[in-house]
């Protein structure tokens, strides 16, 4: 089946500028995740005392919570992004099923029938790469011991393979939701329907996901260089012997600096996300020549 990149792509970009209702669940997201940062360098004085690792055991009670609040924020953010990338793809799907407008609060609404199936499909993509990776890395340090580190350097090219293993995984989720969405399918049908779906269009979605994630990644380091410009001062007018103060500057610099541009960063978050989900909702769409909406697509999401 010939697939039009060019067509999914103008498609995507049409909805991502023309419907910025769809940019606020990923802005809030981004929001959250973005927390972490600021609250790792408030609490935790171990940045800020390098050149004194006795006070780093004085102060070991805001290490630990410091790390506590973003472990917790790490797991409340994985039902947020969740619900974040159902909100644009359900979006998609209604958009090319003829309606015409969408709002925020009946996309929440038609969002809540799915979510529990969508943080599933999270859930086992997300909890099933954790568990192959650590089992990896579990391999390649008992390895380790008994070569003296040349098995680690010799499992190497292996460990590249998993970048290319990731990438079709993430496609696999990303069909997955899509399946949810469009055609109303439990968590297990859905994944099996998006694995089949991969399978017989390998090409497109890695082709796909390196104009996603390859495209993604070199905006969002531009984007992210602002937030670098206090580091680099830092660097360049770093004397031969760094003191604790110099630290400590830098830390409170950095913190400002990250909310202040958090806003700015979340807003091209937000465009991303729903640019990337409405990518995927039309490739399974287009994909599977999907026409109908879902079952339970709920009409009062229209305006």
């Amino acid at each position: 089946m010939k697939f039009d990149f060019g067509e999914v792509l103008t498609r995507a970009a049409q909805i991502t500028w023309k419907y910025k209702t769809l940019w606020i669940a990923g802005i809030v997201m981004s929001l959250i995740s973005f927390i972490s940062a600021p609250i790792s360098l408030a609490l935790n004085p171990s940045f800020s005392s390098l050149t004194d690792p006795s006070e780093v055991n004085r102060q070991l009670p805001f290490i630990l919570l410091a790390n506590g609040l973003i472990l917790l924020l790490t797991i409340l953010s994985i039902p947020v992004y969740a619900f974040g990338m159902s909100v644009p793809s359900l979006g998609t799907v209604q958009l090319e099923t003829g309606i015409e407008r969408v709002n925020l609060g009946g996309l929440i609404r038609g969002v809540l029938p799915y979510f529990w199936r969508i943080l599933g499909i999270v859930l086992l993509v997300w909890g099933g790469t954790f568990l192959v990776m650590m089992i990896f890395m579990a391999c390649i340090g008992f390895v380790s011991i008994f070569t003296l580190g040349i098995g680690a350097l010799c499992m190497f090219p292996v460990f590249l393979l998993f970048i290319p293993l990731a990438i079709l995984v993430y496609a696999v989720m990303e069909q997955g939701v899509a399946a949810v969405f469009v055609d109303n399918l439990s968590v297990s049908s859905a994944l099996q329907r998006a694995w089949e779906l991969v399978k017989k269009n390998l090409g497109v979605m890695v082709l796909l996901s390196v104009i996603i994630y390859l495209g993604s990644a070199i905006v969002g380091m531009i984007i992210s260089i602002p937030v670098m410009i206090p580091m680099f001062g830092f660097i360049f007018n770093l004397g031969s012997e760094p003191d604790v103060q110099s630290f400590e500057r830098l830390s409170r610099t950095m913190i400002l600096w990250m909310l202040a541009f958090s806003p700015f960063y979340a807003v091209f978050q937000g465009i991303l996300l729903t640019f990337m989900q409405s990518m995927w909702t039309l490739t399974y769409m287009r994909l599977t020549r999907s026409t109908q909406p879902s079952q339970l697509l709920p009409v009062e999401a229209t305006s």
